[in-house]
């Protein structure tokens, strides 16, 4: 008995990796359903990065649907406008890019610039989603966040584009196998994505982000230091800008 409760009990390695494996797949499944109108996918991303990252600062034993709720629903309005625009802006240059391939010479060039920026609008929305759900402030302040976090690390901004376009370029070169890469991503492709980039990014948020304790709560101003209160385990061990961290305004994951 007592070596099934060392293999199986909470604290062990397959326990863990059950549980994350749980959380995993019900943030996929509920951003998959989230998302059904379509126009409430970017609220569905933030929802599903807020549970991910919460639940990676320390939390867990937490309620996934209860938290997945609780990020779609406050950082729905910003989500979703961010979400409009940024589509809007990507549909309006694939019609230029069409456009400029009807002429030749310097004005078909200017496809290229319009491919470049499209590779930019989709580094700041990889970024961008998960900024909403870890800070707070208007939308102007959180996107000129998202550029920060973006380009500040560029081996990490492309480690994440490579980790979020590798499985799409797959499924796109294999498409004989659609049914099977359809299971994948409706069962956890999607949030398994979100975690390991979480995990990435949670390296450049934590200086900027309140302290926790090891449930993941935030701790009150003033207790700190406070001997019964245990500290999680999330410094980054780096300091962030004094300029830049009194700009940014923490929210509390």
């Amino acid at each position: 008995m007592r070596f099934f409760l060392k293999l199986f009990g909470e604290e062990s390695a397959l326990g863990r990796f059950l549980n994350r494996l749980y959380v995993i797949v019900v943030s996929n499944l509920l951003f998959v359903l989230f998302s059904v109108p379509v126009v409430t996918i970017g609220a569905a991303f933030t929802a599903m990065d807020y549970t991910l990252m919460k639940y990676q600062r320390g939390d867990r034993h937490f309620k996934v649907a209860a938290m997945f709720w609780k990020g779609f629903r406050e950082n729905f309005r910003k989500s979703t406008l961010c979400f409009i625009a940024l589509v809007a802006l990507f549909l309006f240059q694939v019609l230029e890019i069409s456009w400029c391939n009807q002429f030749t010479g310097p004005m078909a060039l200017f496809r290229y610039v319009l491919a470049g920026l499209m590779v930019l609008e989709v580094i700041c929305a990889m970024y961008l989603f998960p900024v909403i759900a870890a800070f707070n402030g208007s939308v102007g302040e959180l996107l000129k966040d998202t550029l920060y976090f973006a380009f500040s690390k560029p081996h990490w901004m492309l480690l994440c584009l490579l980790l979020h376009a590798g499985p799409l370029t797959v499924t796109y070169l294999f498409l004989q196998y659609l049914p099977l890469w359809a299971f994948l991503w409706m069962m956890f492709g999607f949030a398994a994505i979100s975690y390991v980039s979480a995990k990435i990014m949670l390296r450049q948020f934590l200086p900027f982000l309140p302290e926790v304790d090891i449930c993941g709560d935030m701790i009150p101003p003033g207790l700190e230091n406070d001997p019964n209160i245990m500290v999680g385990d999330h410094s980054s061990g780096e300091d962030p800008d004094e300029k830049t961290l009194q700009e940014m305004m923490k929210f509390g994951l």
